[in-house]
């Protein structure tokens, strides 16, 4: 327990040591930021503190220092510039031109020449003769050939037959416009009268198979031998001489001289135009920024105590107050 109350106040402690510092680095920092011959002032809403008593100024003094300064200066350059000039040019071109060449060259050239010669040859000629050659010919022969044939044949009659008939075109008259009589029996369907018949003739069929002999004449080929004499053609094969030209080539060898052109490169001198960079040298100003040592006279200020903020020295390097209790 001793030990969590003494962390606490030293905890304590230090945070209020923070809040002061930071209170007087925000004043101090709104004095740097205002611009010079401003006073800062406090807060809107919060009246300012009495103004403190002007401290005693100490008697200046001044130091010399050097100091770098940027000094622009005019320095003279030189460069070289190129301009193009046309200029005429002597130059070897080639042309190719055509001359005559006499030759000479041996040539071989054949020549056809006609000669008769007497060839043997065989060729085959057909000889016709005679031959007894045994063929076989064929012959139509009809042979009669009896059949029996079935039929059936209808053997019926006629008979007469007692079959009813209609109505005739007098009795629908009579119907429709006679007397009508009562029916014998009226619970009919329909009225008794009597049933008009007539006699017709109705034939009565009775197939029977009837079987029948028929001679019929059939017609079949027989091939019989028979000797033929034929004439045919033989080859034979015979010689003979016969002239025949024939065509040979004869070589012949000759020289010949010819002409030809050849081509060959002339060379000739020519001119031309040709555009050329002549290199010049110029001069030309240039600005130039040039770092240089000044020496300027700046004022001192001493104080006995150096603690006031009136009397203490200026900061080295941003020109502030130097405080000898939190420093720069």
């Amino acid at each position: 327990m001793l030990w969590q109350r003494i962390r606490i106040a030293l905890l304590t402690g230090a945070l209020v040591a923070m809040t002061g510092f930071t209170a007087w680095a925000a004043e101090e920092d709104k004095e740097k930021e205002a611009p010079k011959g401003e006073k800062v002032g406090p807060p809107a809403g919060e009246k300012a503190p009495p103004p403190a008593p002007a401290p005693t100024p100490c008697a200046p003094r001044t130091c010399t220092v050097w100091v770098n300064e940027m000094v622009q200066e005019q320095v003279p350059c030189t460069r070289t510039v190129y301009t193009k000039e046309c200029r005429t040019e002597a130059y070897t071109a080639y042309k190719t031109e055509c001359f005559p060449v006499v030759r000479t060259r041996n040539v071989t050239t054949y020549k056809t020449v006609c000669e008769t010669v007497n060839v043997t040859r065989n060729y085959c000629v057909s000889v016709p003769c005679v031959e007894e050659r045994t063929v076989m010919k064929s012959h139509t022969v009809c042979t009669p050939v009896t059949q029996v044939t079935k039929k059936c044949e209808d053997h019926g009659h006629y008979e007469c037959k007692e079959v009813p008939c209609g109505p005739s075109f007098t009795d629908g008259l009579k119907k429709h416009f006679g007397h009508k009589k009562d029916c014998c029996d009226p619970c009919a369907p329909a009225c008794c009268e009597p049933v008009k018949t007539k006699t017709v003739k109705v034939w009565v069929p009775c197939p029977v198979w009837v079987e029948k002999c028929c001679t019929v004449m059939e017609k079949h080929t027989e091939c019989h031998p028979e000797v033929i004499k034929v004439t045919v053609c033989k080859q034979e094969m015979r010689t003979e001489v016969v002239p025949v030209t024939k065509t040979r080539c004869v070589p012949e060898c000759h020289t010949e001289t010819y002409t030809v052109n050849e081509s060959r490169c002339v060379p000739y001198q020519a001119t031309r135009q040709v555009e050329v960079c002549v290199p010049h040298t110029e001069t030309y100003t240039v600005c130039r920024t040039v770092c240089r040592k000044v020496a300027k006279e700046v004022p001192v200020v001493e104080s006995c105590c150096n603690t006031c903020d009136s009397c203490a020295p200026a900061c080295d390097t941003c020109g502030g107050k130097k405080h000898k209790l939190f420093g720069h």
